[in-house]
């Protein structure tokens, strides 16, 4: 029999609600497999193995209904608050803090029967500055970021799932560098009342999982209104997920977008993206290039004046008292916010409309949008989490995006390929991801 640690989110509900598996057993597969493996990777920022077990036992005592996330850990990334368990945040700051109050994704998944495996590592509130993480193919390599701990958790078979934060790029690029399923839902989608504020107006929660289903799933659960998150309360349809989402019924019709930024991509990133684009097209799908238009051109510099901006209202009593304890990245970033004019601001915001409006659009005549989720295989060396410039356009329209494993580069780092659907049209984005992965028959393993 495999070892229980590399059963995927929906098999191991299964197992779980079945009786064949307790939720006991099933998280001392995990903590076994943290201890085997986290001493090189640096994943964790805090797990308590008595903790998770107890917490385990507890759950299968429990008397009546069995809810969706019945027995399954899920690793929260350690800029979401957590009531009795440290929350850092990457920084200094906030070295020993420990919330009175959790998030409402983690009061969520209690609330489901799932649990709170432990806190995976962040960069420094989620931006520049990285932490302890390691790649889990190749040590000497970035994991990405800012959810670096995330993904490399679920890339070793840490955790079946975790959750992440994206503002640029923070979900996708990791995943991909790491040879993970990385989804960020819809703007919106899910609440993100008690994480840490970036930017107001782009941050987003996502899931990491080993495939498109799995990612769906959790991400399912924790979507819905809350009037603590204003972004989560839209006029219009919500998004609403069936679940698990299944394959796209016919062969979808993709644009392939190579993006302004296409000049940063690796010949291995290109060559793996040109190929995968083959492979589709011959089992039936109908892939289109397609150009954006030279307005587009400006989309990293716009998305930094709103982010800069934003970053300046989410600081401001932090800056006031610890800027000093602040990285040099984050103080040069609030510096801009400072410096931008308001007229900046709200030019940018117009352009992002514009972006938003001809993205729309084009999805009127295609399914999904398919890209590269970063330039390449993860770079070597720690002292950065690699470049957004693939990942921050769908961001800044607030579209939902998905990686999936697609190969691997000639230093046998994974590459990824990237789907993006229309704004909350998260079903169809999942249905047409599924039928890629499956097409595409990319199967990663467990690093180590």
């Amino acid at each position: 029999m495999e070892p229980h640690f590399k059963l995927g989110v929906l098999d191991a509900l299964k197992a779980l609600r079945s009786g064949r598996l307790s939720a006991k057993a099933y998280c001392a597969s995990l903590a076994g497999r943290i201890a085997a493996c986290d001493p090189r990777v640096g994943a964790w920022a805090w797990f308590d193995p008595e903790r998770l077990l107890g917490e385990a036992a507890a759950r299968d005592k429990a008397k009546g209904p069995r809810g969706a996330l019945f027995g399954l850990p899920i690793a929260l990334k350690d800029i979401i608050s957590t009531r009795g368990i440290p929350t850092g945040m990457g920084s200094p700051i906030y070295a020993g803090h420990v919330p009175t109050a959790s998030a409402a994704v983690a009061t969520r998944i209690e609330a489901l029967g799932g649990l709170v495996e432990g806190k995976t590592v962040t960069t420094e509130f989620a931006y520049r500055h990285p932490g302890k993480t390691r790649n889990p193919w190749h040590e000497g390599h970035t994991p990405g970021g800012s959810s670096s701990g995330s993904a490399a958790a679920v890339a070793c078979g840490m955790a079946p799932a975790a959750l992440g934060t994206q503002t640029l790029g923070s979900v996708i690029r990791p995943a991909a560098f790491c040879g993970v399923v990385g989804y960020k839902p819809s703007f919106g989608a899910i609440s993100r009342a008690g994480i840490h504020p970036f930017s107001a107006t782009l941050d987003h929660v996502g899931v990491f999982a080993r495939c498109v289903g799995d990612a769906g799933y959790v991400a399912a659960c924790l979507m819905g209104a809350d009037e603590l998150d204003p972004a989560t309360v839209v006029t219009g349809h919500a998004v609403t997920l069936e679940v698990p989402s299944g394959l796209a019924k016919r062969a979808p019709k993709l644009a392939a977008i190579r993006t302004p930024m296409w000049r940063l991509a690796t010949e291995p990133q290109r060559g793996n993206f040109d190929e995968n684009l083959k492979l589709l097209a011959r089992r039936g799908a109908d892939v289109e290039e397609v150009t954006l238009p030279a307005a587009f051109d400006e989309a990293w510099d716009n998305v930094m004046v709103i982010m800069a901006y934003d970053a300046v209202q989410s600081f401001d009593g932090l800056e006031q008292h610890a800027r000093n304890r602040m990285s040099e990245p984050l103080v040069a970033l609030l510096d801009r916010g400072h410096l931008t004019d308001p007229r900046n601001v709200a030019s940018a915001l117009r352009k992002r409309e514009h972006y938003i409006e001809h993205l729309d659009g084009l999805l009127e005549r295609f399914d999904a949008i398919v890209t590269v989720p970063a330039a390449g295989e993860a770079p070597a060396g720690l002292g950065n989490t690699g470049d957004a410039a693939f990942c921050s356009l769908w961001t800044q329209a607030g579209m939902p995006a998905i990686t999936i494993p697609s190969g691997r580069g000639p230093q046998g780092l994974p590459l990824g390929f990237q789907v993006v659907g229309r704004w909350r049209g998260d079903q169809g984005l999942l249905e047409v991801a599924a039928w890629c992965e499956r097409t595409l028959g990319v199967t990663m393993g467990f690093p180590g």
